[in-house]
């Protein structure tokens, strides 16, 4: 809940039971589930107002400091998803996905009638340099999460990609290039 923008506030379970009997198996379920986690704590009461409240999300964030750039980020990955064909099509037999496994990364490669998505995914917590398994240019970059526009240090990507190109990603980051063949 909130996870478009980052919210902060968590999502506790809570109910609004009239029966005293059910309330009370409901807090010692709680309880009983909370001791198989090693909880040390007292759980929230799941019947007080007071765990709903905690719960209450704050929509003024999504418009504000880093909540309005995860927001952002989330509107603009939904924008390409709708304008290019390749990141639509969900047909699993125009994807292709491999990888690095001691680089910790992955190469996925979709694909729609002209249009063809190449993303990178680093998975380690460094920057990795590598030479991406394109075989031909023109790749064109759409989004990189490294960007400083989405809070990132900024990007060691190039604007183009092309065969050969060796490229440093950021550790956690990912990148899109799209190519439309003609």
């Amino acid at each position: 809940m909130g996870e478009e923008y980052g919210e902060d506030s968590p999502f506790l379970y809570f109910v609004s039971h009239s029966d005293p009997a059910l309330i009370e198996a409901v807090r010692q379920g709680r309880k009983a589930e909370f001791r198989n986690f090693s909880w040390k704590e007292e759980p929230p009461d799941p019947q007080s107002v007071e765990t709903f409240l905690k719960s209450k999300m704050d929509w003024e964030k999504r418009n504000k400091d880093r909540h309005k750039v995860l927001m952002d980020f989330y509107k603009h990955l939904l924008s390409l998803r709708k304008t290019i064909p390749a990141l639509s099509s969900l047909d699993k037999k125009n994807l292709t996905v491999n990888g690095l496994e001691g680089e910790k990364i992955i190469f996925m490669r979709r694909w729609k009638d002209s249009t063809h998505v190449f993303i990178i995914f680093n998975f380690n917590c460094s920057r990795v340099k590598i030479i991406p398994p394109v075989l031909d240019g023109g790749w064109e970059k759409m989004i990189d999460s490294s960007e400083t526009i989405w809070n990132g240090p900024g990007s060691l990507l190039p604007k183009e990609l092309n065969a050969g190109d060796e490229i440093t990603i950021r550790g956690f980051g990912f990148v899109m290039y799209n190519k439309e063949n003609r």
